[in-house]
């Protein structure tokens, strides 16, 4: 099933929700934006995270949100068995089809050839600045530049996605309201270090770690994510160190 990027309230459907406080709205509505963002959309793992008070709820609206989303699917696999009926018909010519995928091929070279030639300008650059012993102010241009489209990154990927997951495990630590440029700039040298899969997993498990949620039976601390993205931390936490 597709991922969908929107779902539908029908006003018919208040009237078997009306009897739920708004607290209990409250818990509905977040536990079907979390089910929705997960891309693989796994029912059953959600179920197991609703509320009983709210559960005959959540497979109300969840079996609404299917219909429509099969509902979706099947409008856009007809658009696409549209625009393939188009293509084809255009592609009956066999000569015009070889002379388009020649040009297509003679671009991607022209590309790929710029692309070598602005590989060997950085690299005759970087020479040139270790020889003179100085940063040259297109070098720091450019690292700067680098700087920011992770920033961009960090901001409108990761941190919702780590809100998301604290969600998920219902955790205590606190959610990101904003992804500063420090903050960026830390997350970027843990990814480029370990691995994005490794990253990943550590924040999972500060999530799920009973002693940085506060549960410990003797310190009631709370992790923060300044806190998890140091690498000492981040490390005593990858390897398990906070399981207990």
């Amino acid at each position: 099933m597709m991922k969908p990027k929107a779902f539908v309230l029908y006003p018919n459907q208040w009237e078997p929700l009306s009897c739920l406080s708004d607290e209990q709205l409250g818990r509905l509505f977040r536990h079907i934006f979390t089910w929705l963002n997960d891309g693989s959309l796994d029912l059953q793992k959600e179920e197991q995270l609703v509320e009983s008070d709210i559960l005959l709820a959540f497979r109300f609206m969840r079996m609404q949100i299917n219909i429509d989303i099969k509902k979706y699917q099947q409008l856009c696999d007809k658009r696409k068995e549209a625009a393939n009926k188009r293509w084809e018909s255009h592609s009956k010519n066999a000569n015009a089809s070889f002379a388009m995928h020649k040009k297509e091929n003679e671009i991607e070279n022209e590309i790929e050839n710029e692309i070598e030639k602005e590989k060997e300008k950085e690299n005759e650059k970087e020479s040139s600045c270790a020889a003179v012993g100085i940063s040259e102010p297109v070098a720091n241009a450019e690292e700067a530049a680098a700087a920011d489209s992770f920033y961009e990154k960090a901001e409108k990927e990761w941190m919702p996605w780590f809100n998301r997951l604290l969600d998920g495990y219902e955790s205590q630590i606190p959610r990101l309201r904003m992804m500063t440029k420090p903050r960026a700039e830390r997350l970027r040298e843990l990814l480029e270090k370990y691995g994005r899969d490794v990253v990943a997993e550590t924040f999972r498990k500060a999530a799920g770690s009973q002693f940085l949620n506060g549960r410990g039976t003797k310190n009631k601390f709370i992790a923060k994510f300044d806190w998890i993205i140091d690498e000492k931390h981040f490390l005593d936490i990858l390897e398990g160190n906070f399981n207990g």
